[in-house]
C-alpha cells in the first residue's frame, strides 16, 4: 500500500501568520494618507506622459500634408531610396558624371526652357535675411569651369528657375520652417541640398529620435559623429568606403572641401554637400547617388569609384568625398 500523500497546507494569510492587530487610522487620519497618494500617483502619470524634446533645438516645419506614395512593405531604408527617386524623376531626370578623369560634365539635362530674366524681387524679398547657413558657397563649389563638351548652367539659373523647380525648392525649405521667394531660391545663400535630404528623410518617415533636420549638412552630419540620438539611424563612416543603398555621401565644400578629419566637422559651421546613395554596381565601379541643388536641379550623380573600387576622397577633385552616413535601417 502507498502511503498517502500529507495534504499540502496553502500559505497562511497574513493576518495568521502575524497575529498581532493592525493600527487602525481614523477618517481623519486617512484625509491626508488618501490626498498623498493621489498627488503621487498624478505624479507618476505625469511623468508617463511628459513629451520629451529633440535632442537639439528643431526648426517646427510648416504645414505639409503630402504623403509621397512608396511599394506596400517597403522598409524605411527602401522609402527613402524610392522617394529620392519619385523626386529627381518630378525634375526631369537630370544626370551628372563624376568621372575618374577628374571631370565633372552634365550628361543628360532636361534642358529647361528659362524665362528672359527672373521676376523681380518684392519688399519682402529685399528685407528677408539671408539663412544663416554654411552651405551657401557658390554653386560651382569653386571648381573650374567644366569641359567643352559638357553641359552645364551658369550660377543661379537651371531647373530651379522654373515654376516647377520653384515650387518643389520651396517645398524641402518648408520642412525646416522657411518659405523663401523663387528669387531667393536660386541664390547661393539658400542653397537648398541640406534641406533636400531632410525633407526625403522625413517623408520616409524617421522621427525625431532618429534623425534631426537641418538647413545646413553638418548639422545632421555632427549628430550622427557625436551619437545624440536616442535611435539614430545613421553612423559616421570615413572614407575610403563602399556606399550601399540608402547611405548618405558627404563631402566638404569650399573652404573645407579638402577636409581631412571628421572630427574637426563643426556644428553649423561646416560648409559640405551630401547626397542619397540609391543604387551601386560594383562591377563597374560606379555609384548613383540623388541631391538636390546639384546644377541647379534634384539630379542623379554617377560616381566612377577610385582605384581601389571604394568612394575615396582624391579620385575626383570636384567632390572630395570624405565620410559615409551608414544606414543602419533596414
Amino acid at each position: 500500500m502507498f502511503a498517502r500523500p500529507q495534504r499540502r497546507r496553502s500559505p497562511q494569510r497574513y493576518a495568521q501568520r502575524f497575529p498581532q492587530p493592525i493600527p487602525q487610522r481614523s477618517p481623519q487620519a486617512r484625509a491626508p494618507l488618501r490626498a498623498a497618494c493621489a498627488a503621487a500617483l498624478l505624479a507618476l502619470l505625469s511623468a508617463c506622459t511628459t513629451v520629451v524634446g529633440p535632442a537639439r533645438p528643431q526648426a517646427r516645419a510648416l504645414p505639409d500634408t503630402e504623403r509621397p506614395v512608396t511599394r506596400p512593405g517597403a522598409t524605411p531604408r527602401e522609402r527613402i531610396i524610392e522617394i529620392a527617386t519619385q523626386e529627381w524623376a518630378r525634375w526631369g531626370g537630370q544626370v551628372v558624371r563624376l568621372g575618374r578623369d577628374d571631370t565633372s560634365c552634365v550628361t543628360y539635362s532636361p534642358a529647361p526652357e528659362l524665362p528672359p530674366e527672373l521676376p523681380l524681387a518684392s519688399s519682402a524679398d529685399a528685407a528677408a535675411p539671408a539663412v544663416a547657413t554654411t552651405d551657401t558657397e557658390s554653386k560651382t563649389n569653386g571648381n573650374p569651369p567644366p569641359a567643352a563638351s559638357c553641359l552645364s548652367f551658369p550660377d543661379g539659373t537651371g531647373m530651379e528657375a522654373t515654376p516647377l523647380g520653384c515650387t518643389l525648392a520651396r517645398r524641402y525649405w518648408g520642412i525646416v520652417g522657411e518659405a523663401p521667394s523663387c528669387r531667393q531660391v536660386t541664390q547661393g545663400a539658400w542653397a537648398w541640398s541640406a534641406v533636400f535630404v531632410s525633407w526625403v528623410l522625413r517623408k520616409a518617415g524617421l522621427d525625431e529620435r532618429q534623425f534631426l533636420t537641418g538647413q545646413s549638412h553638418s548639422m545632421y552630419v555632427v549628430d550622427a559623429r557625436d551619437g545624440i540620438l536616442p535611435h539614430p539611424a545613421f553612423r559616421i563612416e570615413p572614407v575610403p568606403a563602399m556606399p550601399r543603398p540608402g547611405d548618405i555621401i558627404c563631402a566638404g565644400r569650399g573652404r573645407d572641401r579638402y577636409l581631412e578629419d571628421i572630427a574637426e566637422i563643426g556644428f553649423g559651421t561646416t560648409p559640405m554637400h551630401c547626397d542619397i546613395v540609391v543604387a551601386v554596381d560594383p562591377a563597374a565601379r560606379v555609384v548613383r547617388a540623388i541631391g538636390g541643388n546639384v546644377q541647379q536641379s534634384v539630379s542623379m550623380e554617377e560616381i566612377e569609384l577610385g582605384d581601389s573600387g571604394r568612394l575615396d576622397g582624391v579620385t575626383n577633385s570636384h567632390m572630395p568625398w570624405l565620410l559615409v552616413m551608414r544606414n543602419d535601417l533596414q
